[in-house]
């Protein structure tokens, strides 16, 4: 395991947000926590059209604890394989992510 995967926290916020809903886009995930729960948070998974869509989220929380930074803000693409008919297809769905970090 590398250092930043041994990192224990404060604080952390995590919230996904869609970004396909008409209207006010609500909260699709959260999660907070401290100390080593943050793992937990890797990777989401969310309900697709016919499996899990996967949100990956681990450069994002190497990238924040190995830099010391408090905050991300940005979208992130859930993937989701589907076949049809002996094709397979991935569908990417844009979320909003916002992770707050508290050492």
């Amino acid at each position: 395991m590398s250092d930043w995967e041994t990192q224990n926290l404060t604080n952390f916020d995590l919230e996904v947000i869609s970004k396909r809903s008409i209207g006010n886009p609500g909260t699709d995930y959260q999660a907070t926590g401290h100390g080593d729960a943050w793992r937990y948070c890797l990777t989401v998974e969310l309900e697709g059209f016919n499996d899990t869509r996967r949100l990956r989220l681990d450069n994002i929380w190497k990238d924040m604890i190995e830099n010391k930074r408090t905050q991300f803000s940005g979208v992130v693409l859930a993937l989701e394989t589907i076949v049809r008919f002996g094709d397979i297809v991935t569908l990417e769905t844009p979320y909003d992510v916002v992770i707050k970090v508290e050492y």
